[in-house]
């Protein structure tokens, strides 16, 4: 299945899954529904394999804005004053390279990645939900090593979920701005070894039905599977600022 179909099917499973949610507001008026719209600058770190072929990425700073490629998010979020339902889907097309030992070596790797997840959360604190998240991961990678005249080249997809467990912690700073911060970790061993997820946002709000906001996103895991020729094992961080916005009914 290609990625852009996948990202069509989980659009519908989305809506399917939280179209009872949006009846359920129009019949008790309790509900509050946001749809929100996002767009990212990313780049990425960490290790990638497949077989013995093996691409290190390290992008520091100096760096970041020659790494920089496009990511993109909508989300759709319903909620009252105890409970919250919501849902994303997370685009990111990434990409890397190294060269050493004065150009006669270099590596490359560019990813492709769409991210599927499903949230429930519950109000323990005024500002604070706890959640409980289910992630689909499905990454399409592109590795590539030159030692002199010689290139080796590999390719893989792999798709995995993770469950998750999170934090999201909300702030009033003024009247009409707020600042949000949301982590979550997971994988176990279910798909990935690990997986952990962070989100910080400040957010103006524009209006009663729109609101701004400007932020930093991560998204990061240790993944593997497979023996010899077949393993793979991506341990990767992904990562970069964003501003989006939102509308709320």
């Amino acid at each position: 299945m290609s990625l852009y179909r996948l990202s069509s099917w989980s659009v519908a499973l989305l809506i399917a899954a939280f179209a009872p949610l949006a009846q359920a507001q129009d019949d008790s008026g309790d509900w509050r529904q946001s749809v929100f719209l996002y767009g990212m600058g990313a780049t990425i770190d960490g290790d990638a394999q497949v077989g013995p072929l093996q691409v290190p990425v390290d992008v520091g700073l100096s760096d970041f804005f020659d790494k920089l490629k496009f990511g993109a998010m909508a989300a759709y979020r319903i909620a009252d004053d105890e409970w919250s339902f919501s849902g994303d889907v997370t685009y990111m097309n990434l990409g890397s390279s190294q060269t050493t030992q004065q150009g006669r070596a270099s590596a490359g790797l560019d990813t492709e990645q769409w991210t599927v997840m499903a949230t429930v959360g519950r109000r323990v604190a005024p500002h604070l939900e706890a959640l409980l998240s289910l992630a689909y991961f499905d990454v399409a990678a592109d590795l590539r090593v030159r030692v002199l005249q010689q290139v080796r080249t590999a390719s893989r997809d792999v798709s995995w979920v993770d469950p998750l467990l999170g934090l999201n912690y909300e702030i009033p700073v003024s009247s009409k701005w707020s600042y949000t911060l949301r982590g979550d970790v997971g994988g176990f061993g279910f798909g990935s070894d690990l997986t952990w997820h962070a989100l910080t946002k400040f957010t103006y709000q524009q209006s009663d039905r729109f609101t701004w906001y400007l932020g930093y996103r991560a998204i990061a895991y240790d993944y593997e599977d497979g023996q010899g020729l077949n393993y793979q094992r991506y341990d990767l961080v992904q990562h970069g600022p964003g501003a989006g916005i939102a509308f709320h009914f």
